[in-house]
């Protein structure tokens, strides 16, 4: 799993890497949505989640406009809570 760091246009810096589940059960692909089962690339910054689905082939040697363009179109995600 790659970690790539970028700072987006408004300040925030934002982690992103790949996601790969490892359970292959068919029950959890269900419970993943479809597209999911062959994993999604996550961004994590200012307290913020969002994701694409699926992980695009060369993300690992995007440049930082590449980034926040793929930062632009992504699904934000439910950050999930303890409780």
């Amino acid at each position: 799993m790659a970690l790539r760091t970028f700072t987006c246009r408004d300040g925030v810096t934002w982690n992103v890497w790949n996601v790969v589940p490892t359970l292959s059960t068919a029950t959890r692909r269900l419970t993943l949505g479809t597209g999911m089962a062959e994993g999604w690339l996550c961004f994590e910054g200012g307290g913020l989640k969002r994701r694409i689905v699926p992980v695009p082939a060369d993300w690992e040697a995007w440049e930082q406009d590449q980034f926040q363009v793929a930062l632009d179109g992504a699904e934000s995600v439910q950050r999930k809570t303890d409780g």
